[in-house]
């Protein structure tokens, strides 16, 4: 008996929230490139992915990327640099933090120094310069997003002075805002907070 050798096509999907490199990784499975005398493959750009296979895989490929395609949930993050001291008066652009501030450490009072805002999207990295301080502070880590509305930070770290001041992971979720931690500076002996907020992005 002969071997039957299937019918090919080639079909190229466009993709409009994720990038045919990752749509090629999802769609692998449905490609079978060691088939006897007639091998499937695919071919992947930016935006699109070329496929050659059978009727019947293409149009399950169809429906794997349709599902794939989909718009990425964003997140914004508000880091807060604060300044901890004996300052005379409350910053009330901190306000909603210093109750939590006092439960956590023992300063007279607390003043914001600078924000950085950071928009995060499926996994990456990033890192940002705070805007406010006199002094350059930053802030990186690799953020990941999770469950719908939770991101994990891993090796959030506060760079002040030329050097890190402050390293750790955190979980936070949407509508939240936590206090990462407090370091002091080596130089300036001046103590400083870390505070991340979660928005919509």
């Amino acid at each position: 008996a002969c071997n039957h050798i299937p019918d090919m096509d080639i079909e190229t999907f466009n993709l409009t929230h994720r990038s045919g490199y990752e749509a090629a990784e999802i769609i692998h499975p449905y490609v079978f490139q060691d088939r006897e005398g007639a091998p499937g493959a695919m071919s992947a750009t930016s935006d699109a992915i070329s496929v050659r296979e059978t009727r019947d895989n293409l149009e399950k490929i169809a429906r794997v990327i349709q599902e794939f395609d989909q718009p990425q949930e964003e997140l914004r993050l508000r880091f807060q640099l604060i300044e901890a001291d004996s300052f005379e008066e409350e910053d009330p652009e901190i306000a909603n933090l210093t109750g939590e501030l006092r439960d956590l450490f023992r300063f007279q009072a607390y003043r914001l120094m600078g924000e950085a805002l950071v928009t995060v999207a499926d996994e990456g990295s990033f890192r940002q310069r705070f805007l406010g301080p006199d002094e350059e502070f930053l802030v990186d880590a690799t953020a990941e997003l999770r469950a719908p509305g939770t991101v994990r930070l891993h090796q959030v770290t506060l760079w002040g002075e030329g050097t890190p001041l402050m390293e750790t992971t955190v979980n936070a979720s949407l509508g939240q805002t936590l206090v990462i931690g407090g370091t002091r500076a080596r130089v300036s002996g001046r103590s400083f907070i870390l505070s991340v907020a979660v928005e919509e992005g």
